[in-house]
């Protein structure tokens, strides 16, 4: 497993060929999308993971779409193979297998209305968790509008017939093939560890020839783990390891310090944004360590928790890493599509606690991370976004909440350190502009005598601003809106800015909306209203927007220029560099 894990990564880890994509200025730099030089298809894969993750009981009824698979797994000695050629009866001699060896089954069989007769015997295995692999394949060519023999649409099925299902893709670059090993990895955990039935629909392929050559090596599989994984402790010491944190719940105190521990007794970061609501040991802002010269100082394991991260520069985490993924309800996640070595389905605070370091020796990774990051500069900025952020970072009351909308107010807050008793969170699971107000008044009526704060960006403010109108608002709230009269997190982006400029407002950045601005609405709906457009009146205005005694709740609204705008993000961007 080992060695199957190291040789993709070394495929997808050492190329010279990539290809830059700007997100919001960002240079993300990743693998271009080249041809395989293989004969290898997505059944070759298929098969090749089934050997990996120990699945050798096969039941395969007889068809053309399956025949790849077929001829592939008939005559190696690994596999068990039964046939079966009425599929409804097959679907159930793979549950009596699977009942007396409590191992995982797959079935097969051909496209058309064959699979349809496997849906008895998986609602059976779905009440009774028996792990049933229905392995279903579909020719490329057919499509709903297209009128070709033996096509049944199964993007859609019932629920109780599988706890996954998944449609492999064809191989035609290295990044179709780091999907097709997530979605086979994601699948077959769930089958072989929770007992569970699961749905694989596959591209048929015809070409027989491949039959005799050697299955592909160039796979990863995930290894699971519930308990018992204590002796890994050995694999982290005196690596360079740090700790992701995704956007997260609040931490209970006992997890929290057992995070803390633990990363005191390796001495190793904890990189996170502000959403990942941890106010331990060792917290490193992941936008700082991102921007600036860390190329030597990335981590060699990271241990991955929490949800989505809205911070676009974790390859520089993740993409040359092992990857341990710690996942309280047990489910297989991945960042980037990069591999997931270890699975850890446990609560964070038995891992933490399990793999404690007790040996004297510790890395200096930590201080190292620290060392440069220290070094961090803020640059002086015109009125943005970024500014907006910074002096407001430095006076959020103590025990406040703070909501940050996507996309630039979340980043650009993400370059400053917040008091570690503040509480910050953003709508990164649908990661839209949807809500940030409403979500943000739900959290004040929770507790009137403390603070919630939000910034947001204009069209994020319009689109949610009918909750204003709410009457049980108190004045605990505090609206800050940055407006640049558009959405400009598209003009922040080096494509579309040097191709379309201007012509990127009309209707991809929606400038000019709402050209009256907020007052009225603000005032008509109960609000304080204040008001900056230059650098000067700002820091006043939000000495006053921070007051925790106010009768009422308050509306800032800050205009910046697009001109402003940019240049603050591409100073955010190179500055530390």
């Amino acid at each position: 497993m080992t060695n199957k894990f190291f040789s993709i990564r070394k495929e997808f880890s050492n190329s010279k060929t990539y290809k830059v994509v700007n997100v919001a200025g960002l240079k993300l730099r990743f693998k271009t999308k080249n041809k395989t030089n293989n004969s290898y298809n997505t059944v070759h894969y298929m098969v090749a993971m089934l050997k990996a993750f120990n699945i050798k009981h096969i039941v395969t009824s007889p068809g053309r779409q399956n025949s790849l698979f077929n001829a592939l797994v008939q005559n190696d000695d690994f596999f068990k193979c039964y046939s079966v050629v009425d599929e409804r009866s097959a679907a159930y001699v793979a549950t009596g297998i699977a009942y007396e060896t409590n191992e995982p089954v797959v079935i097969t069989c051909t496209g058309a209305t064959a699979s349809r007769n496997y849906l008895s015997a998986l609602t059976e295995a779905y009440y009774r968790k028996i792990p049933i692999i229905a392995l279903t394949f579909v020719d490329y060519n057919a499509n709903i509008f297209n009128l070709q023999p033996q096509f049944v649409d199964r993007s859609i099925s019932q629920n109780d017939i599988k706890t996954i299902s998944v449609d492999l893709p064809r191989i035609n670059d290295d990044s179709d093939k780091k999907r097709l090993m997530l979605y086979i990895n994601a699948t077959l955990i769930e089958a072989v560890n929770k007992k569970s039935p699961v749905h694989i629909n596959c591209p048929s392929y015809f070409n027989y020839d491949t039959c005799k050559e050697n299955l592909p090596e160039d796979i990863w599989t995930t290894k699971y783990y519930e308990y018992n994984f204590e002796h890994l402790v050995s694999e982290l010491q005196n690596k360079k390891m740090a700790i992701f944190m995704g956007a997260h719940s609040k931490f209970d105190k006992m997890t929290e310090d057992a995070i803390s521990d633990f990363t005191l007794s390796y001495n190793v970061p904890v990189f996170c944004d502000h959403t990942s609501n941890y106010h331990g040991k060792n917290k490193i802002l992941i936008t700082q360590f991102s921007t600036m010269k860390n190329k030597n100082l990335r981590p060699e394991i990271v241990i991955d928790i929490g949800s989505v991260c809205g911070d676009y520069n974790l390859f520089r985490i993740f993409t040359e890493a092992k990857i341990w993924r710690v996942s309280e309800d047990g489910s297989f996640k991945s960042r980037l599509n990069v591999p997931v070595e270890y699975l850890f389905n446990c609560k964070e605070i038995e891992f933490f606690k399990a793999l404690l370091n007790k040996d004297s020796s510790v890395s200096n990774y930590y201080n190292e991370v620290k060392n440069l990051v220290s070094n961090y500069k803020v640059p002086e900025l015109e009125l943005s976004n970024p500014l907006v952020c910074y002096e407001l970072s430095k006076r959020l009351p103590k025990n406040s909440s703070l909501h940050l909308a996507i996309l630039n107010s979340l980043r650009s807050m993400n370059y400053f350190k917040l008091d570690e008793s503040i509480d910050v969170i953003s709508n990164v699971g649908g990661f839209g502009i949807d809500g940030p107000l409403s979500t943000l008044i739900g959290q004040s009526f929770t507790n009137s005598q403390k603070s919630y704060f939000c910034v947001t960006g204009d069209l994020a403010f319009f689109y949610d601003m009918n909750i204003l109108g709410q009457r049980d608002i108190g004045n605990n709230l505090r609206i800050l809106v940055v407006n640049n009269n558009k959405g400009i997190e598209f003009r922040l982006n080096n494509e579309l800015e040097k191709s379309l400029a201007e012509d990127t407002d009309k209707y991809i950045a929606a400038g000019g909306h709402y050209k009256g601005g907020l007052k009225n609405w603000a005032e008509s709906c109960g609000f304080e209203y204040l008001y900056s457009d230059s650098k000067e009146n700002l820091i006043e205005n939000l000495d006053r927007f921070c007051s925790v005694n106010n009768e009422k709740p308050i509306i800032f609204e800050v205009k910046t220029t697009n001109k402003a705008e940019q240049t603050a993000n591409k100073l955010m961007l190179s500055y530390n560099k």
